[in-house]
């Protein structure tokens, strides 16, 4: 909200975000509810409400750990939007951890076409103090413009 001005936080003139989100998680597995409301303007509210959540195996092997999330984005006079993602990760991948995600490019209406991302890595410690992580991206775009690929690496150190 803007508390700088006279509308004031959390009243009808004032353009507030608010957010909570309530969580489960044990060693292998968590779940998490999210909802937030922002005012664009003084009569356009937006109401957002997530669910995400994860599971990691107990024996590391042909079973990956599994990240989910679905986020529905409703406001007053638009249409409904939804996103949504799926990451898989398998930790121990030869010497290193292999991983894929997919999921939407964004919020897309109920009625359009959805655009996606598709991402795949390996990350492989060199030593104890440097990890090297090769990765790949598709990104769709409509008739307008080609889709994108991307190749990065990133390498992190630590002491």
């Amino acid at each position: 909200g803007d508390g700088s001005s006279s509308s004031g936080l959390m009243t009808t003139e004032g353009l507030d975000q608010i957010g909570t989100q309530v969580s489960y998680s044990t060693d292998s597995y968590g779940a998490s509810l999210s909802l937030a409301k922002v005012d664009v303007t003084t009569d356009d509210e937006r109401k957002y409400y997530g669910l995400n959540g994860y599971f990691t195996p107990s024996e590391v092997g042909a079973v990956p750990s599994i990240s989910v999330g679905y986020e529905i984005g409703d406001a007053q006079g638009l249409p409904q939007t939804d996103q949504w993602f799926v990451g898989l990760q398998w930790d121990e991948a030869g010497p290193g951890t292999f991983g894929v995600a997919f999921g939407t490019d964004g919020a897309f209406a109920e009625d359009a076409t959805e655009y996606m991302i598709y991402e795949a890595f390996y990350s492989y410690p060199v030593n104890d103090g440097m990890t090297i992580t090769p990765l790949i991206y598709v990104r769709e775009n409509d008739a307008t413009k080609p889709d994108q690929t991307g190749i990065l690496v990133k390498t992190s150190f630590s002491f």
